[in-house]
């Protein structure tokens, strides 16, 4: 069959229906990896003893394994002998698969901003008496928030990617539709190319707001 232009149109908004749905996964993972990420990030950056070490172990397992086999290993595995996730939404199970994986990489793009920020002005601020939460707060933290933009917002786009997963366990976002849409059809090709429209746009979309906002951070310190 050739490509349908028509029916391409048509399905399109049927599709792009589901987005809330994409991008509500998004925006909870991305506020609960940041939240996580960022405890991991501090850990590392202060060197816990024993804690450093296991979220440096607990990191390599997240990142060295694939997105959806830690989906599968936690609605699928872990369901059979725990009843809390054998009961859990497919919504909650996949924004916690999310949010704990990106949390890794969230993890490192936050501890890389801290260590970029020069020690001697850690050091001079504690010679005036500032305490090391004034330090934090004061010194750290804004000029990490400037150099761990970039990472972030690519973090994130990673994240709104990763969401396409979530029909895997019966979330009917915007893949689940189209999946369903096609097989209806047998439209595979028009259905999937309105799903990559879609994942293509808004990534352009968080493109444009990193650099707006990475500018406007930036234009503080010039």
């Amino acid at each position: 069959m050739q490509f349908s232009w028509d029916y391409f149109i048509k399905t399109f908004p049927v599709i792009a229906a589901k987005l809330p749905v994409t991008l509500s996964l998004t925006l909870i993972s991305a506020g609960f990896s940041l939240v996580i990420g960022t405890v991991m990030a501090l850990i590392n950056y202060y060197k816990v003893p024993g804690l450093t070490q296991f979220l440096k172990a607990w990191s390599s397992f997240i990142r060295g394994t694939p997105a959806v086999t830690q989906m599968f290993f936690f609605y699928y595995g872990l369901a059979t002998v725990s009843a809390i996730i054998l009961n859990m939404s497919p919504v909650v199970a996949v924004a916690i698969v999310m949010s704990l994986n990106m949390s890794a990489f969230v993890a490192e793009s936050v501890r890389a901003a801290l260590i970029s920020v020069d020690e001697g002005q850690k050091e001079a601020a504690l010679s005036l008496g500032m305490s090391n939460f004034q330090v934090i707060t004061r010194i750290v933290i804004p000029q990490a928030v400037r150099v761990a933009l970039p990472p972030l917002f690519n973090d994130m786009i990673n994240l709104f990617k990763m969401s396409s997963l979530a029909f895997l366990v019966g979330i009917r976002d915007v893949m689940g539709a189209s999946r369903i849409e096609s097989a209806a059809s047998f439209r595979f090709f028009e259905c999937y190319a309105i799903v990559m429209v879609i994942y293509w746009l808004f990534t352009i979309v968080l493109t444009f707001l990193q650099k707006r906002l990475e500018k406007r951070c930036n234009a503080i310190y010039e």
